[in-house]
């Protein structure tokens, strides 16, 4: 996914987004996408999503700015570390936060309506998921991280995640299926 799109020199380009906008601004545009499909994932709110977004970037430039992301670590993850941390706070102060579906922009009534059904599914699926997988799939395909960024994340080797997750698909594809018949 994003391995295609990876930012050429990364860690160079964080260490002059200390002190320059411009540096700053590539790592905000690169990241900005997949942080806030992440959030939007997470909290299920476009507006909640995008304060936390910005909550984030403000947090990220000020831990660059005072040196708080080691140099030679893993941008993303420090990212997405800082993300999580604000959304577990913003359930922390909304601890009744309702799960809305975020608005169809689709037109049409029978797709609209299929889409939907699809959605019940896929939801009815996620909750036979523990949570610990679903944050996985969230930070694949919502977030965009590779199996490397999402390992160093979750703390845990390339290879385990790439292994949950293609689990997770199997179970899903088995499930969806079975329905299917």
């Amino acid at each position: 996914m994003r391995d295609k799109n990876k930012l050429k020199n990364e860690d160079a380009l964080v260490e002059k987004a200390r002190w320059d906008p411009e540096a700053f601004a590539v790592l905000y545009r690169h990241y900005l996408n997949p942080l806030y499909r992440y959030l939007l994932q997470r909290v299920n709110n476009i507006h909640d999503a995008e304060d936390i977004t910005t909550q984030v970037f403000i947090q990220v430039l000020e831990g660059l700015i005072d040196n708080r992301y080691k140099k030679g670590g893993c941008f993303a993850a420090w990212l997405f570390t800082i993300a999580r941390r604000r959304v577990a706070d913003y359930f922390r102060q909304h601890p009744t936060a309702l799960l809305e579906d975020p608005p169809s922009s689709e037109p049409e009534l029978l797709a609209v309506i299929e889409k939907g059904e699809d959605v019940q599914r896929l939801a009815h699926l996620l909750a036979q998921v523990d949570e610990q997988h679903q944050e996985l799939l969230r930070l694949r395909f919502s977030a965009g991280l590779t199996f490397a960024e999402m390992g160093i994340l979750e703390g845990r080797s390339e290879a385990a995640v790439k292994m949950a997750v293609y689990r997770t698909l199997d179970f899903f594809r088995e499930h969806w299926e079975d329905e299917d018949e």
